[in-house]
């Protein structure tokens, strides 16, 4: 039996696939592209577990905003995001499907990127980052540039700004981030995973926004760290609540998650942008998986269940490698409390115990 496994990156509408002769069943999903590599590698994997065997999973890295349409529409199987629904949103998919259930995956840090000769390792702060972004740096000269960055050599070149033009929750969470700390940023550009940019280019999914900001000699964007190391793009160290300038990292993302561990249990919806530990990289997300918590057909339900619990459980082993950071060990229980929720339409609970 042919098992077709992946993600796909496009601006492409996602649709459910078309099963191939044989398959005994298949799971699609689509949204958010900061995850995408580690989902890739999991979708991969997943089939040739004992649970999910023979299962064909195809996922659609279109980005949240495009993800969350498709699994309110009842499009696909599941949804990815990296931020949680908000309350209209909430609304329209309950209203479709009945409660969701957003299921904690994986975390991550949102990179700045530059493309500058030699790779200089930068320091940053929320405000030159919000002033790049909002275009009121024009060059790689500027003195607030270089009052962060005495003994860099900053070229001559101009500041080009690549920023997401899907809707992201990328985007969402650099944008709050920035705009928690600059007001200007919040009343000129504002936060959300649709945002009014005042300059710069667009492009579609972190890959995008990576590729260009590569082809660009002077460019900053922002990126997933994944896709920072893999276009081998220097990132910013950025400065935290406590005053520190931390490099992203894994442990720098853990160290986020673990003093946010305590608000993050249960519901995992308290940002961990509200970090104040002492390495916290402080621009971390989760990234969560949309399920509906009662599943109309139970055989389909099942399996996800069973993805889900491989994603939650032996699957967290692979993240780092792909440079992710693993769900605290300490949250491990709230996230397989929430796959538990999963029942059919008669309330028989789908999840392995």
């Amino acid at each position: 039996m042919l098992l077709a496994v992946g993600c796909r990156t496009s601006a492409e509408t996602p649709s459910s696939p078309t099963p191939t002769p044989g398959d005994r069943l298949s799971l699609s999903g689509a949204g958010a592209t900061f995850p995408a590599p580690i989902y890739d590698k999991w979708f991969a994997a997943f089939p040739r577990t004992g649970e999910g065997a023979g299962v064909q999973v195809r996922y659609d890295a279109v980005g949240s905003g495009k993800g969350i349409a498709a699994f309110t529409e009842r499009r696909v199987d599941f949804g990815a995001t990296d931020v949680p629904l908000n309350p209209d949103e909430l609304a329209k998919a309950e209203a479709a499907g009945g409660p969701v259930t957003h299921v904690p995956t994986v975390l991550g840090a949102i990179t700045v990127v530059y493309n500058l000769p030699g790779a200089p390792r930068l320091r940053m702060d929320a405000k030159l980052i919000a002033d790049l972004f909002m275009g009121k740096l024009t060059t790689w000269q500027d003195p607030r540039i270089a009052a962060l960055n005495p003994a860099a050599r900053l070229p001559d070149l101009p500041v080009t700004v690549v920023h997401r033009s899907d809707s992201s929750g990328t985007t969402a969470n650099f944008t709050a981030f920035l705009a928690n700390d600059d007001a200007e940023f919040g009343r000129r550009v504002g936060q959300g995973k649709l945002v009014d940019w005042v300059t710069g280019q667009g492009a579609e999914g972190n890959g995008g926004v990576a590729k260009t900001v590569k082809q660009i000699p002077g460019a900053v964007g922002y990126v997933e760290l994944t896709y920072a190391l893999d276009k081998r793009l220097p990132v910013a160290d950025v400065r935290n609540t406590a005053g520190r300038f931390v490099t992203p990292t894994p442990a720098t993302v853990a160290a986020a998650a673990e003093d946010m561990s305590l608000a993050s249990a249960g519901d995992f919806a308290r940002s961990l942008l509200y970090t104040t530990g002492t390495n916290a990289y402080p621009i971390s997300s989760y990234t969560y998986l949309l399920v509906f918590t009662r599943q109309e057909d139970a055989s389909k339900g099942r399996m996800l269940a069973s993805l889900l619990q491989y994603m939650a459980g032996p699957g967290q082993a692979s993240v780092v490698r792909l440079h992710y950071t693993p769900i605290p060990r300490e949250l491990r229980e709230s996230v397989a409390a929430k796959i538990r929720l999963l029942h059919d339409l008669d309330g028989n609970l789908l999840a392995q115990t």
